[in-house]
């Protein structure tokens, strides 16, 4: 299991459902995400469906993390072995507005990248909203390329997604 103290100073670790109550105090701080793909603002079930799992979905196979620097200032969701063997879909890297453009997300995707490494995956996937202008030159300044697009239905909203990979040396 990944767990880690960064340079910074920042603690990478496990979250679960049992940390509703911080997850529901970052996702407040980041309802500029949430209105831009959902049209409102984060509900509980938001929260709760992170922790749902599904045949596609299990446990053994879901690795959510929360940044620390005493309060939960970020949230890792990743997916393994999605869609397939040795892949890894990163569901979700939510920074707070505070810590954005410091170079703290891409302090947690070199510790995601190493630590997917270790566990024998050869490629990290993401899927970015088109709106998302922002995160789309974030996870281009790592290397991620274009493999396909989309459309997803959030909330009440459809968005067009660019599904991205990196593959991992």
């Amino acid at each position: 299991m990944i767990k880690a103290i960064l340079e910074n100073k920042y603690l990478i670790k496990p979250i679960t459902s049992s940390n509703h109550s911080e997850i529901k105090y970052l996702y407040d701080l980041c309802s500029d995400y949430h209105i831009m793909c959902n049209g409102t603002n984060a509900t509980d079930e938001d929260i709760d469906n992170i922790f749902k799992y599904t045949d596609k979905k299990t446990l053994d196979d879901s690795l959510t993390l929360g940044v620390y620097n005493d309060l939960l200032i970020g949230i890792v969701d990743i997916f393994k072995n999605y869609p397939n063997n040795g892949t890894w879909m990163i569901g979700l890297l939510l920074l707070s507005p505070n810590e954005r453009n410091k170079k703290l997300g891409k302090v947690i995707h070199e510790e995601i990248k190493e630590y997917a490494l270790s566990q024998g995956a050869d490629t990290l996937r993401i899927g970015v909203v088109e709106e998302n202008i922002n995160g789309r030159k974030f996870w281009d300044s790592l290397g991620y390329q274009k493999v396909k697009s989309t459309t997803v239905s959030m909330g009440n909203e459809n968005h067009n997604v660019d599904i991205l990979a990196l593959t991992l040396k």
